[in-house]
Parts: structure tokens; sequence; C-alpha cells
């Protein structure tokens, strides 16, 4: 990518989900080492994302409307929103100053999702050999003890809900003290049925704001969850987190924090997100399907309390 000399702000624009989100906190980061000033512009599919990051200290402004990339008051703006939701804005950013980055190749964003949105760092001079963990400003609050394991049973509808593990009932039966969180419809499995859960749990679904399940996740001792983006929000709160993979890739997400840990079935098919998908096993996910619980509890023991 072209390198260019920036002394004054600059502008970044990302959107998509609360996951993707969080994956491109790196390049904020990088951009405040670079001593930069910093707005965002977040076009994000759950407006409640900005809560995530409102109040930043390494962030000026935050802004939900994409028209703020027509702006002329930056020395540069860093269009770093994916390559799946880039044709929403290229008309936005056709009419944009030339001081717009040039975007890196969309198959480094399939490759290294990280690597990808700090190539937009890299162009401003950021080292190459520096690579920012996920973080957000979210600390913990009170609502749930050290001892308590998180599960985060949902992810996104329609196709994406073929990320769903069935077995969080079932692991919520081996665990002494459990929370859920999320919303109605993630108490749902990929087949559409009720995931029943025991009566000891404590069900926080739909009853905390993002931000507020952010700030219940940094206190808990352990969270388990789907490839969705509550996992990578436990990820950037320091909170051990088992990731639990099918379908999708992990190794094109970058690097995770060592309190992180990816449990797959190890099927040769997975993960088939990106080829032809779910053919192999006639769309029944047989990698999530075949993950038996006691298999999920033995990677959690390897980064938590977990017994």
């Amino acid at each position: 990518m072209q390198r260019l000399t920036v002394t004054g702000p600059v502008l970044v624009h990302l959107a998509s989900g609360i996951g993707n989100i969080v994956l491109a906190t790196p390049l904020l980061v990088a951009l405040n080492e670079l001593g930069l000033t910093v707005d965002l512009c977040l076009s994000a599919d759950y407006p409640a994302t900005v809560e995530l990051l409102r109040g930043w200290s390494i962030l000026r402004n935050v802004f939900a409307d994409a028209g703020v990339l027509r702006s002329t008051a930056y020395d540069a703006i860093l269009p770093a929103a994916p390559p799946f939701y880039w044709q929403r804005f290229r008309a936005i950013c056709a009419g944009a100053p030339r001081r717009m980055v040039v975007r890196p190749p969309d198959a480094l964003f399939y490759e290294n999702e990280q690597a990808y949105y700090l190539a937009f760092a890299r162009a401003l001079g950021y080292p190459g050999d520096r690579h920012p963990a996920l973080t957000l400003p979210i600390g913990p609050s009170c609502r749930l003890s050290p001892s308590t394991v998180v599960l985060a049973p949902g992810c996104k509808t329609g196709e994406m809900a073929a990320k769903r593990w069935n077995g969080f009932g079932r692991l919520a039966e081996l665990l002494p003290e459990v929370a859920v969180v999320g919303t109605a419809d993630d108490l749902f499995d990929a087949d559409g049925k009720p995931v029943c859960f025991p009566a000891h749990i404590q069900n926080l679904v739909d009853r905390l704001s993002l931000r507020e399940t952010a700030e219940a996740i940094a206190g808990a001792g352990l969270v388990v969850a789907n490839d969705t983006g509550l996992a990578w929000v436990a990820a950037a709160v320091g909170t051990p987190t088992v990731v639990i993979f099918g379908p999708t890739p992990d190794r094109s997400l970058g690097p995770l924090p060592p309190h992180v840990r990816v449990v797959r079935s190890g099927l040769e098919c997975e993960p088939c997100w990106f080829t032809a998908r779910f053919e192999q096993c006639g769309r029944s996910i047989d990698c999530l399907r075949r993950m038996a619980p006691e298999t999920v509890l033995s990677v959690a023991r390897e980064v938590t309390f977990v017994s």
C-alpha cells in the first residue's frame, strides 16, 4: 500500500457485525500509538455496538452517519469496512477527498482479518512487526462473580445460524455456576429448536444492554460461545474464552490472545464456509453436532478454573 505522511486528524470507517468491529480494534490502538487524533465512523449491523466504543480515550468522536466520509476536515480517511460491505459505501467514498487511504487487497481480509485492518495503519507508517491485541475500554461490573461461566449460545440468524452449537444446554448441566447472555433469538439452535437449559442457570437474556453484557462478561471467570460477536467481546475484555467453531474458519481472524481457545471437532471437511457451503454433510453441520460438552469442558480447563 502507498504510504502517506499524516500529522492531522484521521477518520476511520468500520462496518458490519460486533465481531468485525472488535477485530478492528488493533487498528485504532495502532493509530493512537502513532500519535494521531482519531475519529471513528461506525456503520454497525447493531446500533448498540457504539456502546462498546464511546468514551474511549483514544477516540475523539464516534459518528454513525456515513456522510462524514465526505468531510474535508481530515488529513486521511481510512475506509476499513470489510470487502463484503464495501459496495454500500463505494459511492460515498468516490466523492471523498483524495487523501483516502488505498484499501488493501480483499484477499487479505479472508486470510487474516486483523492484518487487513492493520494494513491501513501500516500505510501511515505503523511498524510491520507490531500487532496490538484486541481490546475494548470496558471494565468488569459486579453482576457476575469470577466463578461464573457465561454461555453465549447465539449468533446471527439466517445462514449464519449454522454456526450455532446445539450442546449449550447439556454443557450448562455440567457447570455449578452459569449465566446465559444474549437475546431471545439466541435461545434456539440452528434447527430452530429451543435450547433447554437447567433450572439453576442465571438467565440474563434480554435483560442487559450490550455494554452491560460486556461489563458482566468482564467480571466472569469464563465465557463459552459460538463464533459470534460476544465471543470477541469476551476476548477483548480479557476474560478466558472458549470459542466453538464448525463451518466457519478461525485462522482467518488473525492472532487471538492467549486467554482464548478455539475448539473444533476436527473433521476433514471443516471449515467449509468459503467453499461449497455445507454440501459434504448435507447441511447437517456434523462438525458441530458431533462435539460433546465434555470436549468443550476439557478445553475450558486449559484457560481457567473450571473443574
